[in-house]
């Protein structure tokens, strides 16, 4: 087996990991690790001094890539396993069930950014937001997505309804309860059961 073998084996046996950040009607930005890894992994918390996650920003996915690198040979030169930080890539969004209908919120809004220019960024449905996040963590660019809103309204809905189960459904990841808390607390309505799953 080659190296390159090797390490498509190790990213694809990592579990994806999904975070969203989002504001409420007061106080500071509210962030919730959406999905859990293996056994094994700690819950990620980006406020631990442990260091078990590390967000970026990047302009564009090979620069996330050089970052993801760059941080996992620091975690080397340090004595820690690589695979103990979760890199995950800040990723603005604008998704609405039909893309005509995300693309014309996004313009209303004149296309400006929360995070700035250097921030990725994807408009359009929950479903092809799931595809992207899948194809980031399958080339290896990144262990994972923080999704920041940058339009409102913003229906949390979307990415419990349609994103996540997307990528569970294709073995990707696995939804953590605390979906439960975060449409409770930015949901707009009860919907499907299987949220609750």
């Amino acid at each position: 087996m080659s190296d390159t073998d090797s390490t498509y084996r190790d990213r694809t046996r990592r579990l994806l990991r999904v975070a969203v950040e989002l504001s409420g009607h007061s106080g500071p930005d509210y962030w919730a690790d959406l999905t859990v890894g293996s056994p094994d992994d700690p819950p990620l918390d980006p406020a631990t001094p442990s260091g078990n996650v590390s967000r970026v920003r990047a302009a564009d996915l090979r620069e996330t890539a050089k970052i993801r690198d760059r941080i996992r040979t620091e975690a080397v030169a340090e004595g820690r396993d690589p695979d103990a930080v979760t890199v995950l890539v800040d990723l603005e969004v604008v998704v609405d069930p039909d893309a005509r209908a995300a693309r014309i919120r996004h313009a209303r809004t004149d296309g400006i950014a929360r995070r700035g220019p250097s921030t990725l960024s994807y408009v359009g449905t929950p479903q092809g937001l799931a595809s992207l996040i899948a194809d980031i963590h399958s080339v290896g660019v990144a262990d994972g997505v923080t999704l920041i809103p940058s339009t409102a309204p913003f229906t949390v809905e979307h990415l419990v309804d349609g994103t996540l189960p997307w990528l569970e459904a294709r073995g990707l990841l696995t939804v953590s309860p605390t979906v439960v808390e975060v449409l409770r607390r930015f949901g707009e309505g009860v919907g499907p059961a299987a949220r609750a799953s």
